[in-house]
């Protein structure tokens, strides 16, 4: 498309083309290098404000997308290029949240019933913030230091051991003893040979709250180690909400906490006791009552999936369809996603995560629009991926085609920083097809592919994977500006950017034109920090990251994993392994640590709403 056909897409949404001249890198581009510039350029201007879902800057993007739809003759479905679906897009702390302690001053010249007690009140928003992912409600007892918070059998290491949480107010140190960070000299020399290197695992926030959740405590107060910003509290944020927790959560400034503990076993010596042994000194404030009610407001708003459809021009092939698909959000002004080392919010304007993706699938759009496949082509332009994958785990659930139907998925994130002709394709080992047909097309683009077999990762791939697709995930790889306001349309490799254009059109051609559907394999997940972790035993599930169901939605069963062989399918929430409530993935974590290869447990769950069991075993 040329130039001057973008410039008529942008006047009918009312945008000003001022900003916006032809723009040549070091030497002239081809047309569709410059086409992707264009596009790009937009996507990622200051007025898109980094495209945050519910943003003002997303709803023109998505206004944009769709325009250039339509320009290009695809087709709506349900009457609208739009797909909208509900997220949280403000979390506010409520009017009733409130933390409020008793403390008995002990007098050894005094019988008990004589000891004084007094109040002390902490005020919402200045003292404490409630976490983004604390649970409602009000919750009383005793509070209990239980150091770091972590329990690590395998590193001979338990905050929890010889005390009980059951019932009370569990404060935690946020970190971990073996950050090196917080250690002098002498101990990390100890730490080193010891080889105890820090494990970001026990470092969540998530992690420490599950652990003390599984062990009966009422709620949770998080604190800073000693440091320069041991006072500065989290921000509340609606990227954090789910899996929402099963207690109260919240984090407080050190110097408030710190009033809590007896002069003789302070909060400071007792972190430098950690630090120093490495070895836990919880113990019970026996003097010291908490009552904390955490209340939190949201504001909602609808989002889109932007929509398109292009028919295929083979009758009895028409109806089966191929996806093609790039999330158009990005992180707006920063944000608990933003990598950027300051704290100040800036303009984050993603352009190859992901406008990249998107200006490519706008292209192809184009390019089968004017020559239409065998088969027909879906084009999904999705919204709050950096979200974790709302939009496409929502389209997945209420497809506006009959999932059965499509052939396979194939997803474009980041691709616009094409290095050395090397492209990362992902999912390879989704369908049989998937090897010999990229090993057959990549040499006569000059491509150097880089495979993986898994058809899961950190993209919207994943949601159709877990439904029964073979999938594709082409991306140029990570890079210094990922995440950070310096991921600007000028880094990008416009050429390169036209080269995968080309390649993932013959791709789809390709496929298109086979007389046979691609036959799908399911792959195993490659579970990261935020899997079911590095543990002796693993379930097998896929989790779905965004519902928001009391339990942890399945979004796909592993072949032969425990799971699989237990009778657990996608959609089934899981509710309980064992003793353990599970709620989330970080339940599911904490909870595998404390069973072994051999080990029978059951598991409950929820099937179209009805409470069944069944029985694990791990092999």
């Amino acid at each position: 498309m040329q130039s001057y056909r973008f410039s008529g897409v942008l006047a009918v949404l009312g945008i000003a083309l001022l900003w916006l001249p032809v723009v040549a890198h070091s030497q002239a581009l081809s047309p569709t290098a410059q086409r992707l510039l264009e596009s790009v350029r937009f996507l990622s201007s200051p007025e898109l404000e980094g495209r945050a879902p519910g943003s003002e800057g997303n709803r023109k993007a998505a206004e944009y997308i769709a325009a250039r739809f339509r320009q290009a003759g695809l087709h709506p479905l349900a009457g609208s290029y739009f797909q909208p679906f509900p997220i949280v897009t403000d979390l506010r702390i409520g009017a009733g949240t409130r933390a409020e302690f008793t403390i008995t001053v002990e007098r050894v010249d005094l019988p008990r019933n004589l000891w004084r007690s007094y109040t002390l009140r902490w005020t919402a928003g200045t003292d404490f913030v409630p976490l983004s992912f604390s649970a409602r409600g009000t919750a009383s007892g005793t509070v209990v230091f239980a150091g770091f918070g972590i329990s690590a059998p395998e590193r001979g290491y338990d905050d929890y051991a010889g005390i009980s949480v059951q019932g009370k107010i569990v404060l935690i140190l946020r970190g971990t003893p073996w950050d090196e960070r917080l250690r002098s000299k002498l101990v990390r020399e100890k730490l080193q040979e010891e080889k105890q290197a820090a494990d970001p695992r026990y470092a969540s926030l998530r992690y420490k709250v599950s652990t003390a959740e599984q062990r009966g405590a009422a709620a949770v107060i998080l604190v800073d180690p000693q440091g320069d910003s041991s006072n500065v509290l989290l921000p509340l944020s609606p990227e954090m909400m789910s899996p929402q927790a099963g207690i109260p959560v919240i984090h407080a400034r050190r110097t408030e906490a710190a009033k809590l503990f007896p002069r003789e076993r302070s909060l400071y010596t007792r972190e430098l006791e950690i630090l120093r042994t490495l070895t836990p000194h919880s113990f019970e404030l026996s003097l010291v009552q908490a009552t904390i009610t955490v209340e939190l407001e949201t504001s909602q708003a609808e989002v889109p999936n932007v929509v398109g459809y292009v028919r295929g021009s083979t009758p009895q092939w028409a109806h089966e369809y191929l996806i093609v698909g790039a999330h158009f959000d990005h992180l707006g002004w920063g944000g608990s996603g933003s990598l950027s080392p300051s704290r100040e919010p800036a303009l984050h304007p993603g352009a190859d995560d992901n406008a990249s993706g998107t200006a490519i699938l706008l292209e192809l759009a184009e390019r089968i629009a004017r020559n239409p496949l065998p088969r027909s082509v879906l084009f999904i332009a999705f919204n709050a991926e950096e979200r974790g994958l709302l939009g496409s785990a929502f389209y997945v659930r209420h497809p506006l085609l009959p999932l059965d139907s499509a052939l396979a998925m194939v997803n474009l994130d980041m691709v616009g920083r094409l290095k050395d002709s090397t492209l990362i394709v992902q999912g390879v080992g989704s369908s049989s097809i998937w090897a010999p047909l990229l090993d057959s097309l990549a040499p006569h683009f000059g491509l150097t592919l880089s495979r993986s077999q898994s058809g899961f990762g950190p993209s919207d791939h994943t949601s159709f994977h877990a439904r029964g697709l073979p999938v594709l995930f082409f991306f140029t790889g990570l890079h210094r500006d990922y995440h950070r306001p310096s991921d600007t349309w000028d880094k990008l490799n416009y050429e390169g950017m036209a080269l995968i254009t080309d390649f993932v059109e013959a791709v789809l051609r390709s496929v298109a034109q086979r007389p046979e559907r691609p036959d799908f394999r399911r792959t195993q997940a490659a579970m990261g920090p935020h899997g079911e972790g590095r543990f002796r035993v693993r379930l097998g599930i896929i989790p779905d990251y965004s519902d928001q169901s009391d339990g942890l939605r399945i979004n796909g069963v592993n072949e032969n994993s425990p799971a699989h062989r237990a009778g657990l399918q996608a959609d089934d929430i899981l509710t309980a392994l064992g003793s353990y409530r599970i709620r989330s993935i970080y339940d599911l974590m904490e909870a595998l640590q404390h069973f072994s290869p051999g080990d029978t447990t059951s598991v409950e769950f929820l099937r179209n709403g009805v409470l069944q069991k069944a029985t694990v075993i791990f092999p």
